[in-house]
């Protein structure tokens, strides 16, 4: 490697590192920020300063998610210009301004709270006050990383993307707002159908259309706001958003517009079945059943079934795509993708479902592994030609991340449930159900995790055609969002984000796949046997 190179990559590495430092100062200023509660006022909301901050933070997230999916195309090219625009940059006078305006706004709440300025200045100096400093600290923060001028000068070079991305961002807050203030007529309406539906079958039907109230029985649901259908709606319609962005090139427009009154229409519709179906399991099956298990859980199914039949529907229809997916075989870059993702896509159908069935979903664990085994099956043939050996840096690693997740249990006692359902079982039962976990937990779900988050989505964040990525190539942005994605799929984030990084680890370490499923399959396996041996059932 020559000079060159290595300064050329201690450039990029250092300018990594400055804007990271300035993304984590920006985000503890407004989580600060954000912490503060409203300024004690008789007054209406609008005097508030944190009204509007709220408001325009909101803004200010959506647009900056839409910005970035229609900017992704040229990401490089912006990557390049904000890095020539560090150039040179003298960081110090800006983060010495930022810092003095964010400290004197602690001050400023600091006196209004302890009422030495609150009982003084009016509502009106006191949005202005307020108003002016967390503005100032705001626009402040921009020119810690870049110089101003350079970043309206690129700002002005990508105006097209920042307005559609402005007006993107104003949709979810008025949304937002309507959703508040709109859910009763669509609860109505939604109350409507759910009884239609139910008296399909239902000889007794009772409803309570003042309480949205339905009863059949003994047992009754109310339809309040998050039962009404807006939370599907918003989920598909959002969805949708980013589906129709990322394939538009494959769409026909604006005849794919036509999927959004499909999704929004096919989610309201399921949600009232799904709440006919729970006010039906209430009164004649179990209650437990209805509220814990699937009253929850069978709104996620729904979503599942709604996404998955508009994909299918888009790519096979010549209405709304360019060219019907179904008229083309299978490319071996598709069956390569199905075979990495697949397994946990399986795997994520099953515990919805068997989880809707709460508090009697222990019993059902094998019915997972044993859906998660039949598709790994299925694609033998892609598993069987990876270079499979035992690493001892792999098994190391493992062991490592099997003991801090043990360590750091943070409630041993949660396990109480699941020991007395064993201590319930015959001896037969209960090791065959412990067999079962083990091989699922220190088997199945190792291989269906790490081909999805190392495998496939650690590589395709680099490159689309994800096959041509080899898993040594160092990326910290693609460690750094399939761990925190990985982390997030657990209860315990932050540890598991922390071990999927590890995984990773060992997957550049050793140059393949196989090593991260040894290392992730080495902590699982030393998880099962803590839990079982020491009757910690809190970490099954």
């Amino acid at each position: 490697m020559s000079a060159t190179s290595v300064s050329a990559a201690w450039k990029g590495r250092s300018a990594a590192a400055r804007t990271a430092a300035w993304a984590a100062l920006c985000g503890a200023e407004l989580l600060v920020i954000s912490l503060v509660r409203e300024i004690p006022q008789s007054g209406p909301s609008w005097q508030n300063p944190y009204f509007y901050f709220r408001t325009f933070g909101l803004w200010g997230v959506s647009a900056a998610v839409a910005l970035a999916l229609l900017s992704w195309p040229r990401r490089h090219e912006l990557v390049q210009a904000w890095r020539r625009a560090q150039a040179g940059h003298d960081w110090r006078a800006p983060l010495l301004l930022n810092l003095a305006l964010f400290g004197t706004f602690l001050t400023a709440v600091l006196l209004v709270r302890s009422g030495a300025a609150g009982s003084v200045l009016p509502p009106g100096y006191r949005l202005a006050l307020h108003s002016v400093l967390i503005g100032g600290t705001v626009v402040s923060m921009l020119g810690l990383d870049v110089p101003f001028r350079t970043a309206l000068h690129i700002a002005a070079e990508h105006r097209a993307n920042l307005a559609a991305a402005a007006v993107a961002g104003m949709l979810v807050p008025a949304l937002s707002y309507l959703a508040q203030e709109g859910w009763q007529p669509l609860a109505g309406a939604t109350l409507g159908l759910t009884r239609a539906i139910l008296e399909l079958y239902e000889p007794d039907v009772i409803v309570d259309v003042l309480e949205r109230k339905i009863t059949i029985g003994n047992f009754s649901v109310t339809i309040w706001q998050n039962c009404s259908g807006y939370e599907g709606i918003g989920l598909v319609t959002a969805f949708l958003s980013i589906y129709l962005w990322a394939f538009r090139d494959n769409l026909r427009f604006p005849h794919a517009f036509l999927l959004f009154p499909i999704g929004v229409s096919t989610i309201w519709v399921l949600n009232a079945v799904r709440i006919a179906a729970l006010t039906s399991i209430g009164a004649h099956l179990s209650p437990l059943v209805a509220v814990h298990g699937f009253h929850s859980l069978a709104g996620w199914i729904a979503f599942l079934i709604v996404t998955l039949a508009i994909m299918a529907l888009a790519h096979r229809t010549t209405l709304i795509s360019r060219a019907a997916v179904a008229r083309r075989p299978a490319t071996d870059g598709g069956r390569l993708a199905a075979a990495y993702l697949a397994p946990l896509f399986v795997l994520m159908v099953a515990s919805t479902v068997t989880a809707a069935f709460a508090p009697h979903d222990t019993a059902l664990y094998p019915v997972k592994a044993a859906a998660v085994a039949a598709v790994l099956y299925a694609y033998r043939d892609v598993y069987l030609r990876f270079p499979w050996r035992l690493s001892g840096a792999a098994v190391l690693a493992g062991l490592a991340v099997g003991a801090a997740w043990i360590a750091t249990d943070p409630d041993p006692a949660s396990g109480a449930t699941l020991g007395a359902w064993l201590a319930r079982q015959g001896a037969p039962v209960t090791i065959a159900w412990l067999v079962t976990r083990t091989i699922g937990s220190a088997v199945l779900v190792p291989i269906a995790e790490e081909l999805a988050f190392r495998g496939f989505l650690y590589r395709w964040l680099i490159a689309r055609k994800f096959e041509d990525v080899p898993f040594a190539h160092v990326s910290l942005i693609a460690l750094v969002v399939s761990s925190v994605l990985f982390g997030l799929l657990h209860e315990r984030w932050l540890a598991a984000s922390l071990s999927g990084a590890m995984f990773a680890l060992v997957m550049w370490r050793e140059r393949h796949i196989c090593a991260a499923i040894v290392a992730h399959a080495t902590a699982n396996a030393v998880i099962c046997a803590w839990a079982i041996g020491a009757g910690q059932w809190s970490l099954l």
